[in-house]
């Protein structure tokens, strides 16, 4: 997922996005964004992948819910770059997923309710 995070920011050179709201970096099959901060970057495909730069951390959730969270610095990648920001309040969602951007972190959830929510305090299940 690490170097899926550096080929968005390759791929999504040529898009373009909307004037209006939130146009989170966008393939046909990926969206991207920062938190506000900076600190927490998100892509959302078949799977979702959202991680903090500090503390180093990331998880990954499937559609159906089920979530591999990971710490240390070996579970970072670097976001694309030009990847937009989701202001705080703002609500990103591709495919199965849902993520809402919030000052106490990065909240994403499938259908079901299942989920997690992502800061520098940690990852929360939902």
């Amino acid at each position: 997922m690490k170097n899926r995070m550096r080929k968005i920011a390759l791929s999504g050179l040529g898009i373009a996005t909307a004037a209006v709201g939130f146009a989170p970096l966008a393939t046909a099959d990926t969206y991207a964004f920062l938190s506000p901060s900076r600190n927490i970057s998100c892509e959302m495909e078949s799977i979702i992948y959202c991680q903090t730069m500090s503390p180093p951390q990331s998880v990954h959730m499937s559609a159906d819910g089920a979530l591999t969270p990971c710490t240390g610095e070996g579970c970072e990648g670097n976001p694309g770059i030009g990847t937009p920001t989701l202001g705080y309040g703002q609500r990103a969602n591709h495919g199965p997923f849902t993520c809402v951007s919030q000052t106490d972190g990065v909240t994403c959830t499938v259908a079901s309710g299942h989920g997690f929510t992502i800061s520098n305090s940690g990852i929360q299940r939902q």
